[in-house]
């Protein structure tokens, strides 16, 4: 490419002027510079006549609209199918009139377009627009891009003038059941017959014995036995270990593992149920889906991280991997991933949590007859309908 022709693109592309406007002045220079060779009035007055309307044109560009542009969605959580509501409030702060200006707002991968007519001073207009949704994902709303120009097309200026907000379009969950019902069995607050002297869990009272820390006396209770016994007797607070669960969920997202995106998107519903029902279990939940990870938030935030899941490559261990390092204390594992996983990979990702981690795989094969399994140690869900996930969690609990 020629040095002239590289100057003229970054004219181009710097410049105000549109295509339309180069060509009004191209045609302009034409006509005035054959006017006055030719002594040609009407070329002449043609030629000034675009040449001008041209500089009205990029001075009216430039001149700007400058305006305080708040973007906002709400709710900016829905289901797929839901429908948002996103507003654009334009106000000029400024102390005299502001000029027209179109406003074009990315929804994702469409463009909502307003034309934003003259503002007096203080003067605030809001734009609303609704965003429909069809399927998980995160809508991206804005920037905001502020084009100003004249009637005519001649000039353009745009302007990015706004933040950007996220709309989260959360998976669907189904219905499980509680997950105390036996599929895990160390939950918070269930105490076990295991004594400790931490304190962890006031659980009885015992008398006192030569050698016990006197700071765990219960002093009140003592003061009632010995007015009862007619003699000093100390009673000793009796604790017991308490466990909290903490349920690590791995979901695969490599596309090839599934047999179409339908059946990646069922794999993502059953994950999102699980964690959200060991969360409404009051368990901590860490969640490793392809490259995103969410550890320890609640269930909105959680659901937010699933919007996020989009087909990754990587393997079961190295995600097994990411959630040992993010929550070496997880007590269960759960696996989601496809119909034809092999038993050594899932081996080998069972080797990264540890012995002490019991693992459980459900592998996601549509039109398939739901059965559980054990293999090596692993107990395999097969989840030929997502309808049937319920069933194989409450069989599986039922162990």
């Amino acid at each position: 490419m020629s040095p002239a022709r590289q100057l003229l693109d970054l004219l181009r592309e710097r410049s105000v002027v549109t295509r339309t406007g180069w060509g009004a002045a191209v045609v302009g220079v034409l006509a005035t510079g054959l006017g006055w060779a030719l002594a040609w009035e009407e070329a002449r007055i043609i030629g000034l006549g675009l040449l001008v309307l041209l500089l009205l044109s990029v001075l009216m560009a430039l001149g700007g609209s400058r305006v305080d542009l708040d973007l906002s969605v709400h709710p900016v959580r829905v289901r797929p199918g839901g429908v948002a509501d996103g507003s654009l409030l334009v106000t000029n702060g400024r102390s005299r009139r502001v000029s027209p200006a179109d406003l074009e707002v990315p929804v994702g991968e469409h463009v909502e377009a307003f034309r934003m007519s003259s503002l007096g001073p203080g003067v605030r207009v809001d734009y609303p627009f609704p965003i429909h949704t069809t399927r998980r994902g995160v809508v991206v709303v804005g920037p905001v891009t502020t084009v100003i120009g004249d009637p005519f097309g001649l000039a353009r200026r745009a302007l990015n003038a706004s933040r950007t907000v996220e709309l989260f379009v959360h998976p669907e969950t189904v219905a499980l059941p509680s997950l105390d019902a036996g599929l895990v069995r160390d939950l918070e607050g269930r105490p076990t017959a295991d004594p400790s002297v931490s304190d962890l869990d006031f659980h009885t009272l015992r008398q006192y014995v030569p050698g016990d820390d006197r700071r765990h006396i219960h002093w009140q209770s003592s003061a009632r036995v010995s007015a009862a016994a007619g003699s000093t007797m100390l009673m000793m607070k009796g604790y017991t270990d308490t466990r909290r669960s903490h349920l690590g969920v791995l979901l695969d997202a490599r596309p090839d593992e599934y047999a179409d995106d339908d059946a990646f998107e069922t794999a993502v519903t059953a994950a999102a149920s699980v964690a959200v029902r060991a969360l409404r279990d009051d368990m901590d939940v860490t969640v490793v889906a392809g490259a995103h990870a969410v550890d320890r938030v609640g269930v909105a935030r959680t659901l937010d991280g699933f919007a996020r899941v989009e087909p990754d490559d990587t393997d079961l261990p190295a995600l097994a991997a990411r959630l040992t390092g993010l929550a070496p204390g997880t007590s269960i594992a759960v696996v989601v991933t496809g119909p034809d996983t092999s038993v050594p990979e899932v081996q080998r990702a069972s080797n990264h949590l540890g012995p002490h981690v019991r693992v459980l795989v459900v592998r996601v094969a549509p039109g398939e007859r739901s059965t559980t399994s054990s293999v090596a140690g692993l107990t395999f869900l097969t989840m030929g309908a997502l309808s049937d996930l319920s069933r194989l969690v409450r069989v599986v609990g039922g162990r």
